[in-house]
């Protein structure tokens, strides 16, 4: 088997294509097969009865740029098209549905409703792991500040003394499984499999893993189906389907398993034992074969329609992926093909009868940084002394920055229509924010602010930058003029262009220096990002577990103290937004739409970074599907795969 390819570093954005096809029905069953007469022609008398055949399997290609290496789950490569074939195998224990979960393999969705989430009061004493009253991990001892137990947000914070008795509140939540689940050897699925799962994975070099582990104080079985998650005193979080861990079969290491042995054995890395809809029956250099699984627990239900899914491997990138689309290689052709970097073959595929594209994003998004606060700042800031002078240390400047930017004409010269720009930190299908409360395109608006910050047309010539006249902590004179660090990519090369340009309609000019990736991410304090030594620059960053606000809260800014690590690179210090994203962060369920629609207006109050997009990450699919559910990302399709039938997914 061929090593996957890398994920994308860059991603895409969500476009809302869904596929509500209502001029068809679910296939009944299989068609009677019988001998055809031409038309006109009377029927003959005495036909033979036709010998009965075995009717054609009901089989879906999906073709991928490459297979994985391996099958087991918390084996990091290629993860992005891996996901996709362990869905079919390991089910999650939930599924979107109408803007909110349902369960699949488990009873129900926990909550604080039914009692199977709950935040527990318990005593806590010095030097023992909690989460503090920012999110962070910390030690207990005189002088943290944390929330008492009842304590929801950051009104009823205090600081411990050591002394007084302090009760924190702990979150518990019970997962219960199904009791019809089995393991496609016909072996039950139960509470020590997952629990077997948890312990495996504690091995695996996974970042959003290890920040799971780090919250939590225990994983344990209560009884055969139910498995329960307690989390460290002083924690809380609204993504419920991050502490549960699949099931892994258990039984079939009942002496144990070391993580370098489980690496090399075939029975989770080729034909790994499932409990999903389909288990793997051949798998081959460019092929992987997935059957229809007999014990899975919905099969009396007919499900999954499907006979096979047989994943194709074809290489050559997207030119090749069209090409074996057109000629009947392919049913399906996933995201790993980079479409993004080739629109041409997207177009191309857009004009092909019977198909249509999802359009979905991965991890990660594009962001025009402000370097607020340079380190040359951190021990005091004297405008006649300092590098450069505070140009960008008001919050309404950046908000300028914003409003001169044409981010959706930018995107739509680079990608077409295949997505949409980011508002906040939050891809557009998860801001709580309505239009109204957005920065939008608007000149107009952005020289009105620069004018109230103090920035003025000196000469009467619009093609020259702006200066400073009334701008508190820069001198008179100052050109409202920066430097734009950017990456050799084609990408980035092209937006800044676009940013260069946009700005420069609203008085401010911009220099734009490339740099290597090695450089431009260097470590500080030589570095230019981390060590806090830039005007502006243009990055990527992916998601971070728990929320992407946490990018520039203050103790992420780096700096000498903490040697320089850390995601704050635009040197944000602002309380009120601190503490926005840490109740973000730390909302239950019910608390979690308002208190992410407070963080995102902290973070267009403050602007430390100006949203704009990614790269779009496209899936083909037939277009004439009979679709029971919103098909709107890459995992929606595989999550409701089973519910198709051949007639449902072919034109």
């Amino acid at each position: 088997m061929k090593k996957s390819n890398k994920r994308l570093s860059i991603t895409l954005f969500l476009l809302s294509v869904l596929f509500i096809i209502t001029a068809c029905q679910p296939s009944t069953g299989n068609p009677t097969l019988g001998p055809t007469l031409p038309p006109n022609t009377p029927a003959p008398t005495n036909l033979p009865k036709p010998t009965p055949t075995s009717a054609p399997l009901k089989s879906l290609t999906i073709c991928t740029a490459a297979l994985p290496e391996s099958l087991l789950p918390y084996h990091a490569e290629g993860m992005g098209g891996k996901a996709n074939i362990l869905s079919l195998i390991y089910e999650a224990p939930f599924i979107k549905d109408a803007g909110g979960l349902a369960p699949v393999i488990l009873e129900n969705v926990p909550d604080q409703a039914n009692g199977d989430l709950v935040m527990v009061p318990v005593s806590v004493q010095a030097g023992q792991p909690v989460v503090d009253a920012t999110g962070q991990l910390a030690v207990l001892k005189a002088g943290l500040m944390v929330r008492p137990a009842g304590c929801r947000d950051g009104d009823c914070v205090i600081t411990w003394d050591g002394e007084t008795p302090l009760e924190m509140d702990q979150m518990l939540v019970n997962y219960r499984l199904r009791e019809d689940l089995t393991w496609s050897d016909g072996a039950p699925v139960g509470s020590g499999d997952s629990v077997f799962s948890f312990e495996i994975a504690q091995n695996a070099a996974d970042i959003e893993l290890q920040w799971i582990y780090d919250r939590t104080q225990a994983y344990a079985d209560v009884d055969q189906w139910t498995v329960q998650w307690i989390g460290l005193p002083g924690f809380s979080n609204a993504d419920l389907s991050r502490f549960f861990w699949k099931p892994l079969p258990s039984h079939l290491y009942q002496d144990g398993m070391d993580w370098e042995s489980l690496l090399q054995d075939e029975r989770v890395n080729t034909t790994p034992i499932g409990y999903g809809p389909f288990l793997v029956s051949e798998w081959e250099d460019g092929l992987l074969r997935l059957t229809r699984n007999p014990q899975y627990f919905r099969s009396d239900e007919g499900l999954p329609k499907l006979d096979q899914i047989v994943f194709r491997q074809v290489d050559g990138g997207a030119h090749n992926a069209r090409e074996a689309l057109q000629t009947g290689q392919c049913d399906v052709l996933d995201s790993s093909f980079n479409w993004a970097e080739a629109q041409d073959v997207v177009q191309e595929v857009q004009l092909i009868d019977g198909v249509a594209l999802v359009v979905d994003q991965d991890d990660s998004w594009t962001q025009l940084v402000f370097g607020i606060q340079p380190a040359d700042y951190d021990d005091f800031y004297n405008p006649q002394l300092d590098g450069r002078p505070d140009i960008l240390g008001d919050a309404r400047t950046r908000q300028a920055f914003m409003h001169c930017l044409d981010r959706e004409s930018m995107y739509e010269d680079i990608f077409g229509d295949l997505g949409q720009v980011w508002q906040t930190y939050l891809p557009p299908q998860e801001s709580q924010l309505g239009a109204e409360r957005k920065i939008a395109y608007d000149p107009r608006r952005g020289a009105e602010l620069l004018a109230q910050v103090g920035w003025f047309d000196h000469d009467g010539d619009p093609s020259t930058p702006l200066q400073a006249w009334t701008v508190p902590g820069v001198p008179i004179g100052t050109s409202l003029s920066l430097e734009l660090l950017v990456s050799p990519y084609d990408f980035h090369q092209d937006l800044g262009a676009a940013i260069q340009n946009d700005l420069a309609q609203c008085g401010i000019g911009i220099n734009m220096k490339t740099l290597p990736a090695d450089a431009l991410y260097a470590s500080g304090p030589e570095g230019l990002l981390f060590g806090r030594q830039f005007d502006l620059a243009l990055i990527s960053w992916g998601q971070m577990p728990g929320g992407d606000c946490q990018y520039y809260q203050s103790w992420n800014m780096p700096s000498e103290e903490n040697d320089w690590i850390g995601t704050n690179i635009a040197g944000l210090l602002n309380e009120a937004y601190d503490s926005a994203c840490t109740e973000a962060v730390l909302a239950l369920p019910d608390e979690v739409e308002g208190a992410v629609g407070e963080s995102e207006e902290m973070f267009l109050k403050t602007l430390p970074a100006v949203p704009l997009f990614s790269m779009p990450k496209v899936m083909v699919l037939p277009a004439s599907g009979c679709f029971k559910g919103e098909i709107s990302t890459e995992s929606d399709f595989f999550a409701l795969i089973l519910q198709f039938g051949i007639d449902e997914m072919r034109p």
